[in-house]
């Protein structure tokens, strides 16, 4: 509201720009300040060029769209002081919140870190998100604050502008109330959902809490360090298979793994391989593990960020059991690849830390078998990936009983980042209406539930085990799971009509008064 002040005041279009610009740096650096203990951490840089990497973050690339929308909202303020109507105000904001959302859904940015994710902890007005995705609760947000904006400015009027006042307040309840109201109904459905759920599955998630220096070792081919990592894993892996109720999928997160799975290259890696295996063998349940993977595509060869899963051959004791791999489709740039150059060896050469990863075919699924004969499908997500709602959605369309999303949010400190991501990743869940079990190395590990409720979690920064049981709800196909990122495009169209709409309007009603 205090932005939408300032844009109202005199001044022209580059002023606007200017405004949306200095929201777009303040939100970078409050909101992104992580990304340079990030870039510290993972690029290994110097505190002054992290530093400048954040600042470049904030100035060029947080909120982007912002730029495009403040000459929008001035452009309405605009025609509002030219003594609108109480209909005409109401239509403007109308417009101007549709604009702002296509903007917010549609301007590419690093991060997706759009406004609706501010919802993520409001049990009733989160379920909007199960319609239109995280660009509806984007809009439910602007278009409040403009019409209690515009209810303020009416209140400081002199004359004081009652009627447009009362109008403007009441339109704000009532879209919000609305709101609450089928979030209400959405969580009473999710609530019978999970009380009428006759399957579950005991999972156990493994969070193993290795320090940065220890996987950036590993990576660089220090066995030591790969060990110590290898035994944060499997050591809590064998107290909790021991647990009451006996787990039937045991979760290690993203890059759990300390090597290219299956292709040992000294004779370290073999026999931290076969420890492995025996201990697989030993579980007799499924398991899912981050790792690479390596293959030759076209002659050069291909490293992937990859989940595994291996079911055993319960027919068959003492066998191997079938491997399913999938390989991460949507890349972190400048994290895991860097747009057009990741293959240049110069980059490669200076910047041994980054993955230059090759990206996955898409999105993928797994089926595994438990001990008890239970088939479950699992749709599998890795880190950065739950950013991408499309992605998601593609995922959950394959049929998936539960979402698991793997991660590593160490490189980005305790604050800010690993809570941003796990607020995404409810919002994921009701989307899809799906269960979601999630396992990061120094956390946040959870256990979401359909409705985005937070069900079991592990502290943040400490070695965890968790034993849960999920629920494998049949919730119903969410209108986002048929239609698809669908709210943003419509926002667009229907936001560009009313303002060509408006001005036709507009210039009529000048043509009459001439």
């Amino acid at each position: 509201m205090p932005w939408f002040g300032a844009l109202a005041r005199p001044g022209g279009s580059l002023r606007a720009v200017l405004l949306g610009w200095a929201l777009s740096f303040v939100i970078g650096l409050s909101s992104g300040w992580w990304v340079a203990p990030a870039t510290r951490a993972f690029l290994e840089l110097s505190w002054p060029a992290s530093i400048a990497m954040l600042l470049v973050f904030a100035a060029t690339c947080a909120q982007p769209h912002l730029l495009l929308a403040a000459p929008l909202i001035r452009w309405g303020a605009r025609r509002l002081e030219r003594g609108a109507s109480v209909s005409h105000s109401v239509m403007i904001c109308l417009c101007l919140a549709l604009l702002y959302t296509a903007l917010d859904a549609l301007v590419p940015r690093l991060f997706d870190a759009g406004l609706g994710y501010a919802l993520h902890s409001a049990p009733r007005m989160r379920q909007l998100a199960d319609l239109g995705g995280v660009s509806l609760l984007t809009f439910s947000i602007v278009l409040g604050n403009l019409l209690v904006w515009r209810a303020w400015v009416a209140v400081r009027a002199r004359p004081v502008q009652r009627t447009m006042i009362l109008a403007h307040v009441v339109l704000a309840a009532a879209g919000w109330s609305a709101a609450a109201l089928y979030g209400g109904a959405r969580n009473r459905a999710n609530a019978r959902a999970l009380e009428a759920s006759e399957r579950a599955l005991q999972v156990g998630v493994i969070q193993g809490n290795v320090a940065n220096d220890v996987r950036l070792a590993w990576a660089r081919g220090d066995d030591r360090a790969a060990e110590k990592q290898l035994a944060a894993y499997m050591l809590p892996t064998e107290e909790l298979a021991g647990d009451s109720p006996q787990p039937e999928l045991i979760v290690w997160p993203e890059a759990a793994y300390p090597a290219v799975f299956q292709q040992p290259r000294s004779t370290f890696q073999r026999g931290r391989a076969n420890k492995f295996d025996r201990q697989v063998l030993r579980l007799n349940r499924p398991i899912a593990f981050g790792a690479y993977d390596l293959e030759t595509v076209n002659g050069e060869r291909a490293l992937y960020n990859s989940l595994f899963v291996i079911t055993p051959r319960y027919d068959n004791p003492g066998s191997m059991g079938t491997v399913q791999r999938y390989h991460k489709h949507e890349l972190l740039p400048f994290a895991e690849t860097i747009p057009g150059v990741s293959q240049n060896a110069w980059f490669r050469r200076h910047l041994p830390s980054l993955g230059f990863f090759r990206s996955g075919e898409g999105p993928g699924g797994f089926e595994i078998t438990t001990p008890r004969g239970e088939h479950v499908a699992l749709g599998p997500i890795i880190c950065s990936e739950s950013l991408s709602a499309q992605h998601v959605l593609a995922t959950a369309r394959r049929g998936a009983d539960i979402l698991l999303n793997v991660g590593s949010d160490g490189w980005f400190g305790r604050f800010g980042e690993p809570q941003f991501h796990l607020a995404v990743a409810r919002i994921r869940s009701v989307e899809t209406r799906l269960p979601q079990v999630r396992a990061a190395n120094t956390g946040i590990s959870a256990l979401i539930l359909p409705g985005g409720e937070i069900a079991a979690r592990s502290v943040l920064g400490v070695e965890t085990a968790l034993n849960i049981n999920v629920p494998l709800t049949v919730a119903g196909e969410s209108l986002i799971m048929r239609w698809g990122d669908w709210f943003g495009r419509a926002s667009l169209a229907s936001g560009l009509l009313l303002a060509v709409f408006l001005m036709a309007r507009r210039s009529a009603g000048t043509d009459l008064a001439r």
